[in-house]
């Protein structure tokens, strides 16, 4: 049992150190270029153990995106108790453009775009893990804030891609651009005019 444990945690130590070296070689000379004996050189493993938790490229690409997306899809703890809404689509903000900028998801999304012709899996890998999944777990947070009375009913599906659209029109797309973009300056006065233009349409007061 012990030997079993021990084997398990050196397997998972060399699946992260992988998993850390091909995301550096991935960003740094794009999907194509990054060579899968040279994420295992700089992980110090054997090509063979690679392919023994990564059977391919694109396998371990989207294990890197899913890494980066895991706290993209929980937002099981954005509802403090006396929040406000305003409070929550805060935090809602906060969280989705931390994972964009802090966990480089943007330039994840470059190294996609420029592999989109040849390798178009990436790109509905990556649609599927940081579009579809952090939208489900975005309209939970959504409904629950319905059922309370924090906003008024309505398709919570409709209302989390309108409010992340938002988000990437201010955000994320200009960032998209510049390789080497953060946050600006006034990145809370702009996440509070997003919020201001929510609460128009779905707040409780807000006229139909």
């Amino acid at each position: 049992m012990a030997l079993d444990t021990h084997r398990r945690k050196i397997s998972n130590q060399k699946r992260a150190g992988i998993l850390r070296s091909a995301k550096k070689h991935f960003l740094k000379y794009g999907y194509t270029s990054a060579g899968m004996a040279d994420i295992a050189r700089d992980a110090d493993v054997s090509t063979a153990t690679l392919y023994k938790h990564f059977s391919s490229k694109e396998e371990l690409f989207a294990a890197i995106v899913r890494e980066v997306a895991v706290p993209a899809g929980d937002y099981s703890g954005a509802i403090e108790a006396g929040d406000t809404a305003r409070d929550i689509l805060y935090r809602l903000c906060r969280i989705y453009l931390s994972i964009q900028f802090d966990q480089q998801a943007n330039a994840l999304m470059r190294v996609v775009m420029a592999e989109v012709p040849s390798v178009p899996q990436l790109a509905a890998d990556m649609y599927e893990v940081l579009g579809n999944r952090r939208n489900d777990s975005l309209m939970a947070v959504i409904d629950e804030m319905i059922r309370r009375g924090m906003l008024k009913p309505h398709d919570s599906a409709f209302g989390a891609r309108l409010g992340g659209g938002m988000l990437k029109e201010v955000f994320v797309w200009p960032a998209l651009f510049e390789p080497e973009a953060e946050l600006p300056p006034d990145a809370d006065e702009k996440i509070h005019r997003v919020i201001d233009a929510y609460l128009a349409l779905y707040g409780p007061d807000a006229k139909d």
